[in-house]
């Protein structure tokens, strides 16, 4: 709750608040408002029949070619009267929809795979900025900063390893040859590893810069202290070289077998990019399943008008477009409604209509025959009354037949 007490309504205040009110009425212009009516277009989906066109535009679509759909549409079902022009835009719609939705499932595709390429980019990148081989002893005095991935860190790791035992066979030692080493190991280290990098030290402490200004007098006091120090004589040194070699062996084959495994998952990604997962695809294989439902029924629809009118729908005398929809609803859903509450007795059936329709589609075949046989002319009325009882018990009318 607010602490600041809400001001009195004054006269004047009240006067103030109308004269600024002046100065925020919303658009004024024709075309400002119509603008503004597009403020919180996000799909287009669900927009008005008058904002269509415009929301098309705003989406960066064509609306003639969305004008050509429907002329192909009309071509196909051919021409009508007001209604039957209103399911064909409809359905029109419904495939535009439908072919928008088809882009926007792609896009998710595309983005998806545009990220495993821009992932792989910037390994790449991160690779060639941390490469580097012995002839290029100054970049072991960098400070570089450490790749997170492990293929990455493995070649920096390679790297380091190959200029150090170069500089070792030059009897260079340094104290940051064991630092930089011990850094990108982060503490995993086995025994190979701890016996390379004391190597390191005791050559860097015995030879390398500052080992002159060692002080002797400290020296024999640690070595009474600890014991007698490990000298680095000719032994040790041909030890860290033979350490080197073989370390420098086991990571290139890490490395190698780090690089094979990137391949594979960079595989395994493109692949998954072609199945997206999320409540976003979800929501529009949800809306797929939606559209083309809505398809289906549309083209039920315009095919029953024109069974019903003929070549094309001609309203009857004295019924308007909207009683003509809602009859054609109902037969829809009755026919629907009939063929779920069935049940059992329709699947029982199932025999006798394939054998029916069989009759009725061979119809032809059978008067051909009669020509050749009585007996087949006077079983023909039976098949017939037999065919029209069983189709009136599965609520099939004959005018239906007619128009198959």
């Amino acid at each position: 709750m607010s602490l600041r007490k809400s001001p009195q309504l004054t006269p004047a205040l009240l006067a103030a608040a109308r004269q600024n009110a002046q100065h925020s009425t919303g658009p004024r212009s024709a075309a400002a408002k119509q603008n503004s009516k597009l403020n919180a277009l996000k799909h287009g989906a669900y927009v008005s029949d008058e904002n269509r066109c415009q929301a098309i535009l705003a989406l960066g679509e064509d609306p003639q070619e969305f004008e050509n759909l429907k002329q192909e549409l009309m071509s196909a079902f051919g021409a009508g009267d007001a209604l039957w022009e209103k399911q064909i835009d409809d359905l029109a719609w419904l495939y535009w929809r439908r072919e928008r939705l088809e882009r926007a499932e792609a896009g998710l595709k595309r983005r998806a795979l545009q990220a495993i390429d821009d992932w792989q980019h910037r390994r790449q990148q991160e690779m060639a900025r941390i490469t580097f081989d012995a002839s290029q002893p100054w970049a072991i005095d960098i400070d570089m900063t450490e790749p997170a991935d492990p293929g990455v860190r493995l070649r920096m790791l390679l790297s380091f390893l190959e200029v150090i035992r170069a500089q070792v066979k030059q009897r260079t030692f340094k104290l940051r040859q064991a630092s930089e080493i011990e850094t990108l190991y982060h503490n995993d280290v086995g025994w190979r590893q701890a016996r390379l990098l004391q190597l390191l030290r005791l050559f860097s402490e015995s030879f390398g810069p500052g080992a002159e200004r060692q002080d002797p007098e400290l020296q024999e006091i640690l070595s009474k202290e600890f014991g007698p120090r490990e000298s680095a004589g000719e032994p040790q040194y041909q030890e860290l070289l033979r350490l080197l070699d073989e370390e420098i062996a086991q990571v290139q084959e890490e490395f190698q077998y780090a690089e094979k495994v990137n391949e594979e998952k960079a595989a395994i990604e493109r692949d998954a990019a072609l199945a997206p997962e999320g409540e976003t695809w979800k929501m529009m294989l949800r809306q797929e399943a939606a559209l083309d439902h809505s398809i289906d029924r549309k083209v039920r629809i315009l095919l029953r008008l024109r069974k019903d009118a003929g070549d094309f729908p001609i309203p009857p005398p004295g019924q308007d477009d909207g009683a003509r929809m809602e009859n054609v609803e109902e037969m829809l859903d009755s026919d629907t409604s009939s063929g779920n509450s069935q049940g059992v007795e329709a699947e029982g059936d199932l025999k006798m209509n394939e054998l029916c329709g069989n009759v009725i589609e061979n119809k032809g075949s059978l008067f051909h025959s009669s020509r050749r046989s009585g007996n087949v002319i006077e079983n023909k009325d039976s098949y017939s009354q037999d065919a029209g009882m069983l189709l009136k018990r599965n609520g099939i009318s004959s005018a239906f037949l007619q128009t198959l």
